[in-house]
């Protein structure tokens, strides 16, 4: 599957194309730095080899490849809310460094989050960034999400506690 966007960015389904151009783009602790624990970091080949694997099972798929001019840049996927929480999807993103500051990511936000509206039978999606992300901020921002909420306190980093800013783009308000 291919969610095409404007200047050459694509949303690609995971395939064997990713596999050696994603754990040098991903093995890099900025990116780790921003992104939950459980991102791997160093990120081997054997981190990429498990997530391609990983989501070529799932149809329809909740997890692409951000392809820039037919490279990869980066990753852009979901999770649903269970139970009484299915209306809702988490979102998460990143970007590679050598892609960064090309709007790249704001692209592929508006693009992925217009995917998940149109097909998906939920109400919002929302993102969680760190503190310290004010990059990620503006790009969920530029895509045309708001403030929701300031979870104080609420991860910790590095043996850092720091305060997690929460985004949100309720179906059907622009």
């Amino acid at each position: 599957m291919i969610i095409s966007g404007e200047r050459d960015i694509n949303l690609v389904t995971w395939n064997e194309a990713h596999f050696h151009q994603l754990y040098p783009l991903a093995n890099n602790p900025k990116i780790a730095m921003n992104l939950r624990d459980s991102f791997p970091q160093p990120y081997t080949i054997h981190d990429a080899r498990h997530w391609i694997e990983h989501n070529q099972k799932f149809n329809p798929p909740h997890n692409f490849a951000i392809e820039f001019e037919g490279k990869l840049a980066g990753s852009i996927g979901c999770d649903r809310g269970k139970d009484e929480l299915r209306t809702n999807m988490e979102l998460g993103f990143w970007v590679g460094e050598p892609f960064w500051g090309k709007g790249i990511a704001t692209e592929a936000v508006k693009l992925f989050t217009q995917h998940l509206l149109d097909r998906f039978d939920i109400q919002r999606i929302y993102a969680q960034v760190y503190d310290f992300n004010v990059e990620s901020m503006n790009v969920l921002e530029k895509a045309g999400y708001i403030p929701e909420a300031i979870l104080k306190k609420a991860f910790i980093k590095r043996n850092v506690v720091g305060d997690i800013f929460q985004y949100v783009k309720i179906k059907g308000e622009s």
